[in-house]
């Protein structure tokens, strides 16, 4: 299928306008009006973030053929990200997101160039979904919820609320990770582009909206993996019969 100019350039406007937004929203978090405390905070400011948070992870899509690109990035937001996260560096806070965020989608598309057998395409997503499962439930994921947010990774995404400068949630950096290979593959193997990253993106919402519900830590990447599988089944299934049929 032959791409439109148009739709091309939407694209790659899309993805240089995103990760200035998101760092905009970042530090603008805490001037906007305070939310009421609990679940709406939780709700509106965490969705918001998360979104801004899949928006800049996604913004490398349109580099996904590329190795050049996607490297120089990952090393450049990496050293980056360890110099924010240094002992001397104070004041930056969430507007840490955007380029920790270009850090898990550069290393989304570099892993995804990588690993591109179709078989693990298929196989990655229903494997790290069982084991983040099973971490949550019974490893060290359970724990560090447990013991609260003062154990989040330094690597993780902390969604700020509106107002106070506090916290309405927290993002694994492992979940922008899987955002950027699940994306990158779907577009690799001919899977349904817009579908897809609509799946990914309310599986981060339904992973936010279920813990809300239960009050209680809820794995992100299962429903992230269900997203990017579920609306490509056809194609999924088609991919592998070509692969075994080849």
């Amino acid at each position: 299928m032959v791409r439109r100019p148009s739709a091309v350039l939407s694209l790659a406007t899309a993805a240089v306008a995103a990760p200035p937004a998101a760092f905009a929203y970042f530090l603008a978090a805490s001037s906007l009006p305070a939310l009421p405390a609990g679940d709406a905070t939780v709700l509106v400011a965490g969705s918001i973030g998360l979104m801004m948070v899949a928006a800049s992870t996604l913004a490398l899509l349109p580099a996904r053929e590329t190795l050049i690109g996607p490297l120089f990035i990952a090393l450049g937001a990496g050293l980056l990200v360890a110099a924010l996260n240094s002992d001397g560096a104070t004041g930056v806070g969430a507007g840490a997101n955007v380029l920790e965020a270009l850090l898990a989608g550069a290393a989304g598309l570099l892993f995804a160039r990588w690993l591109a057998a179709p078989v693990t395409a298929v196989a990655v997503p229903v494997f790290v979904a069982v084991i983040d499962i099973l971490s949550v439930a019974f490893g060290p994921t359970s724990r560090l919820l447990e013991d609260g947010a003062a154990r989040v990774d330094a690597l993780s995404f902390d969604l700020p609320a509106w107002g106070d400068g506090g916290s309405a949630g927290h993002l694994g950096f492992s979940d922008a990770f899987f955002v950027s290979l699940f994306a990158a593959w779907a577009l690799r193997f001919g899977f349904r582009r817009t579908a897809t990253i609509a799946g990914l993106l309310l599986g981060l919402l339904a992973a936010l909206g279920l813990s809300v519900a239960l009050d209680r830590g809820i794995p992100a990447l299962p429903f992230v993996a269900a997203g990017y599988l579920l609306p490509n089944a056809d194609r999924v299934w088609a991919l592998l019969h070509r692969r075994r049929c080849a």
